[in-house]
């Protein structure tokens, strides 16, 4: 069987959908492997380092995954996109985007709104073989009382896979790392 093949379909299913992004974890590290389990989920990633937890305000931030083709040269890549909100403009945060901006090779984690179990979403590994970069954004302290005071930055990522799902235990990402911590 070809891996053009079509395996399958799927169906409508139910209404318990919902859109957004909640935490994003940043590796400070390296990945060594990436280990897949059926139909595309990584059942582990081995490494060092640490993934550190930004979170998200709700209905502020989003991963988008753009497909790309040429069919006169035969290729294909997907596009991934992460639009991050990062409340107030203060020290701290400055700092973080400053090296944030610097690193050419992120790998990020996205954890959605969307399956959410006692609270804890879908995670997805994003630039995992080319990693992401931070490629705009701004800080701004706003103009009226209800402005946003923060960050709004955009990571960039192009990859020859679509993102894959972490498979966890009970919703636990540290299940999934070793020798990372998370």
């Amino acid at each position: 069987m070809s891996t053009c093949d079509i395996t399958s379909g799927f169906t409508l299913g139910c209404r318990d959908n919902t859109g957004g992004i909640t935490n994003l974890y940043i590796l400070s590290g390296s990945i060594a492997t990436v280990n897949t389990a059926s139909e595309g989920l990584i059942s582990g990633i081995t490494g060092s380092g640490e993934f550190f937890k930004f979170e998200l305000f709700r209905q502020t931030s989003d991963f988008t995954e753009a497909i790309t083709a040429t069919p006169e040269n035969g290729t294909v890549f997907y596009e991934q996109t992460v639009n991050a909100v990062f409340f107030k403009l203060q020290s701290a945060t400055r700092n973080q985007v400053r090296v944030l901006a610097k690193n050419p090779n992120l790998k990020v984690i996205v954890e959605t709104n969307n399956g959410t179990v006692d609270g804890v979403g879908q995670y997805w590994l994003l630039g995992q073989d080319r990693g992401m970069q931070l490629l705009s954004g701004t800080g701004a302290t706003g103009t009226a009382f209800g402005d946003l005071n923060g960050y709004t930055l955009t990571f960039t990522g192009q990859e020859p896979e679509p993102a894959s799902e972490i498979q966890t235990t009970g919703g636990d990402l540290t299940t999934a790392l070793s020798g990372i911590t998370g």
